[in-house]
């Protein structure tokens, strides 16, 4: 013990004379040797001989023992306290760089080193070598370095040389925008590749760019729900890709399309896909109803038809009006007492709580509260929102929402027509625009 802190202490004290120190875990070992465990290690030799000393009294001994364990604890626990205080946090952001946080009682960046042999480092400085390294460690693709006409440092994707990707430090780690700059390369490829004709822009979003198409109205929301639904596709088989193997990416990490509805307003939402857990397919058609029901809540939509389906509008492609937002004579608006029926009949004995809500167009939704699923353990937000009155005129129609709490993303649960002459509930098995419903459901609305 006694030789190894000697040595400890006489390689410090060189180290003082160059750019080299030792790395953080040789560091804090090395304090810890020296300043708690061979004290220890001493003091154990020194009660030792005292208790085996036959001329010391017993009373003696035990009074030493005793003062000296009591010394030594509160020794050993300042000790340690100091070192860990004083201990920097070191972390490896590739085989040939680490990074170190100094800031302990200073406002220095973090520092970068390269490993020396096995217990060593010295100060270095990140260069777009080491950011491609990450890059290729991270990904398992080859990445390179631009050193040419003026754009020295930029690092690419060697197999997409068109993907440049910036790399910056984040807290104590490396991050990339890789995943964003390949998303809109290949998502171009294959807007490219089928021909598509919508229009679409870049929008900048937490300092990452991503290809946002652009819609025109409620009229167009199928329409741009089959292209979002197409580009991706393309993008997940990895069809339009010189490189086969980039699909395998979104295997683990998630890609996004963005879309827009109002140029002025400028409003966004997205659809993501890909992800170790992703659900594939993505019910992207209730993504984008929600979104332009949220656009119509902040003001933005002139059109009150929020929640029709575009498929039952009528042969010349104009959504119907909506029904007139008037209140029967007992002063409870009509709407809310067909969302009451239905949870009354339906959501009251599932758990759900009850509380009426309008958005800013007056459009009238129930907060149902939240939910445990049994079935995954996430919890999920529901509402019931009203929907239209149904063609046949005979029924209120309203739309069971949930959404993975903290999302905004919302997938349909159930649909409901409310029978106007007599309060009848039916469900209609409804799980998106698309699908048709029980019989029932049909011919009580006429749809």
């Amino acid at each position: 013990m006694v030789c190894i802190s000697a040595l400890y202490l006489a390689v410090s004290a060189l180290l003082s004379f160059t750019d080299i120190v030792f790395r953080a875990w040789a560091d804090v070992l090395g304090q810890m040797m020296t300043a708690v465990f061979t004290p220890i290690m001493i003091l154990v030799l020194a009660l030792a001989f005292l208790y085996r000393s036959e001329r010391i009294r017993q009373v003696v001994k035990t009074v030493c023992i005793v003062a000296a364990v009591i010394v030594c604890g509160v020794y050993v626990c300042l000790a340690m306290f100091l070192i860990m205080l004083g201990s920097q946090e070191e972390r490896r952001l590739t085989r040939h760089l680490l990074v170190t946080d100094e800031s302990f009682l200073s406002k220095r960046d973090p520092v970068y080193y390269r490993p020396t042999g096995f217990l060593f480092k010295r100060p270095t400085k990140i260069t777009p070598k080491d950011q491609a390294e990450y890059l290729e460690e991270k990904y398992q693709r080859p990445f390179g370095v631009l050193g040419q006409d003026g754009f020295d440092g930029i690092v690419y994707d060697l197999e997409l040389p068109e993907v440049k990707v910036s790399v910056w430090l984040s807290g104590m780690s490396l991050a990339d925008n890789y995943v964003e700059e390949l998303t809109i390369a290949e998502l171009l490829k294959v807007y490219s590749g089928v021909d598509m004709e919508r229009g679409y822009h870049t929008v900048e979003v937490n300092g990452c760019e991503y290809l946002c198409l652009e819609a025109s109205g409620y009229d167009d929301i199928p329409a741009l729900s089959g292209d979002i639904v197409c580009l991706m596709a393309g993008v997940m088989s990895g069809g339009f890709s010189r490189s086969g193997d980039a699909a395998e990416i979104y295997q683990e990490y998630r890609g996004a399309v963005y879309f827009s509805f109002g140029a002025e307003v400028g409003y966004t939402e997205s659809v993501s896909f890909g992800g170790k857990n992703s659900e594939w397919p993505v019910d992207v058609e209730a993504v984008v109803r929600t979104a332009y029901r949220k656009y119509g809540d902040d003001g933005s939509v002139e059109n009150q038809g929020l929640y029709s389906n575009t498929e039952e509008s009528s042969a010349e492609g104009t959504v119907p009006e909506p029904a007139p937002e008037t209140e029967l004579e007992s002063g409870t608006d009509y709407r809310e007492e067909a969302a009451k029926a239905v949870y009354d009949a339906i959501l009251a004995e599932q758990g759900f709580s009850y509380e009426v809500n309008y958005n800013a167009k007056g459009n009238l939704y129930i907060d149902l509260g939240s939910k445990t699923s049994e079935e995954d353990g996430k919890t999920y937000s529901y509402r019931l929102v009203y929907d239209r009155t149904s063609e046949n005129g005979a029924c209120e129609l309203l739309v069971l929402y949930r959404s993975l709490e903290g999302s905004d993303n919302e997938t349909i649960v159930d649909m409901y027509a409310v029978e106007t002459a007599t309060g009848k509930v039916v469900a209609s098995g409804r799980k998106a625009w698309s699908d048709v419903g029980t019989k029932e459901y049909r011919e009580m609305t006429g749809e």
